[in-house]
C-alpha cells in the first residue's frame, strides 16, 4: 500500500510539476513593434529622384543624441508618454566655400493607441496624427511648407502602424 501510495504521489507531483511548467515565450520577427516615423528625402526640383545628403535629428536639449539618416531615410520614434514630439533636423550646405549647419524644427502631434499583442511581445502602440492642422508644425507654424532649408513636405499617412512605407516626405 505504501509503494502504491509513493507511486502515486510521485505521478501526481510529476504531472503538476509538468502542467505548471511555461512555454518559451519567444516575440517573433514578423510580430508588429511600435513604429518609428518614416520621414523619406527627395529633391524639390526633381521630385522624383531621392536626396541621400546627411541629415540628423535630435530633439531639443540632447544635440549630442544624433539621429543620422541612411540614404534616403530617417527613421524618427514619437513619444509614448506625451501626445506630441518635437525635432530639430539639420543638414549642411556649402556657402562661399564655407559649411554651414541649418536646422529645422518640426513637431508632430498625436494619439497613441496602445494594445496588447501578447504575452511574448507585450504591448504595441501605434500613433494617429492630429488632423485639425495643428500637426506637423514647421518651425513652431502650422500650414507653412517652407523652412530654413526644407522647401516642401507631404504627410503621406496619419496612421503611423508600421515602417513599410513613408509616413511623411521632405523636399529640399
Amino acid at each position: 500500500m505504501k509503494k502504491t501510495l509513493c507511486a502515486f504521489a510521485l505521478i501526481l507531483l510529476s504531472t503538476l510539476g509538468f502542467i505548471a511548467c511555461e512555454k518559451d515565450d519567444i516575440c517573433g520577427k514578423d510580430e508588429p513593434t511600435t513604429p518609428s516615423f518614416l520621414i523619406e528625402f527627395y529633391d524639390y526640383n526633381d521630385q522624383n529622384i531621392g536626396k541621400t545628403a546627411l541629415v540628423e535629428a535630435y530633439v531639443a536639449g540632447r544635440e549630442k543624441d544624433l539621429i543620422r539618416s541612411s540614404g534616403n531615410k530617417l527613421r524618427l520614434p514619437l513619444k509614448l508618454d506625451q501626445p506630441e514630439t518635437s525635432w530639430i533636423l539639420q543638414t549642411s550646405q556649402i556657402v562661399n566655400n564655407q559649411t554651414i549647419t541649418v536646422k529645422d524644427t518640426l513637431t508632430f502631434k498625436y494619439i497613441v493607441n496602445t494594445h496588447y499583442l501578447n504575452r511574448a511581445c507585450g504591448y504595441v502602440s501605434t500613433f494617429s496624427l492630429k488632423q485639425d492642422g495643428s500637426s506637423p508644425t514647421l518651425n513652431g507654424e502650422a500650414n507653412i511648407f517652407t523652412g530654413n532649408w526644407i522647401k516642401h513636405y507631404i504627410t503621406q499617412t496619419n496612421e503611423i502602424a508600421d515602417e513599410k512605407k513613408a509616413h511623411f516626405k521632405i523636399y529640399y
